[in-house]
């Protein structure tokens, strides 16, 4: 059934500075299809990504409604069901995916026993990560490379929902374009996957999403399939597919 946010709000105050980071934000992230993510930096993306993962930073108040599975999240304890389990993360930064006082074959080696939805050579093959890596720290890695291993990490435990924000950052062209293919196949396979991107030529090359959403300061300012919004007149969302 995926994942939904209804009519969600958030505020942030630290006391040194307050802002509406998502204003009455809705979207829906359905079972089977790639649901991507635009807009510009600092527009509000990446709260999608935590709203979605219940990972809020600690001075955020919200509300409206996260819906997973059709059910309504109401608490921490319920978040720490879901997460890592319903569902996965990709996050920004691979690193992040990582403790950096183990290897990143030992980590992955933990989930792939906690979990046992993908084999760990399945996984490993599915992100293009290299096996011979396996007994480096995370800070021994590439930006590439370790983006690849937070990818075989969120694919262990078989997600319903993927959660994916900006997958593609830091990879060549050619790993890109093989790592929206795997986006689609997961897809394709059932899971609802949520890609938050800047990568619009490869997202246009690909062809794989199945509905964009555009945001602005924390809105959604329009929805459609690719050719539906690269038809769009208005300057900003005509400014993402004909610069």
């Amino acid at each position: 059934m995926g994942a939904e946010l209804r009519d969600v709000t958030v505020h942030i105050d630290t006391g040194r500075w307050s802002e509406t980071v998502l204003d009455g934000m809705d979207i829906v992230v359905p079972d089977g299809q790639i649901t991507a993510l635009l807009g510009e930096s600092g527009c509000g993306k990446s709260m999608v990504a935590a709203a979605l993962n219940g990972r809020l930073p600690e001075p955020a108040r919200s509300t409206g409604q996260v819906l997973v599975n059709g059910d309504l999240v109401q608490d921490r304890r319920h978040w720490l069901r879901l997460r890592g389990r319903t569902i996965g993360l990709l996050p920004q930064a691979g690193v992040d995916a990582f403790s950096p006082t183990e290897t990143v074959g030992a980590q992955l080696r933990k989930l792939e026993n906690r979990h046992r939805r993908w084999t760990l050579d399945d996984a490993c093959a599915a992100a293009h990560y290299p096996t011979d890596l396996f007994d480096l720290y995370p800070g021994q890695h590439s930006g590439g490379q370790i983006q690849r291993a937070a990818f075989a990490a969120a694919l262990l435990p078989g997600p319903d929902i993927l959660v994916a924000d900006e997958p593609t950052a830091s990879l060549e062209t050619d790993l890109a374009y093989e790592m929206w293919v795997t986006l689609y196949k997961y897809a394709r396979s059932g899971g609802a996957v949520l890609a938050i991107t800047h990568d619009v030529p490869m997202l246009t090359a690909t062809q794989v999403a199945d509905h964009l959403v555009l945001m602005r300061a924390g809105k959604v300012t329009a929805t459609g399939d690719l050719t539906t919004l690269q038809a769009q007149t208005d300057p900003y969302t005509r400014g993402f597919f004909h610069p």
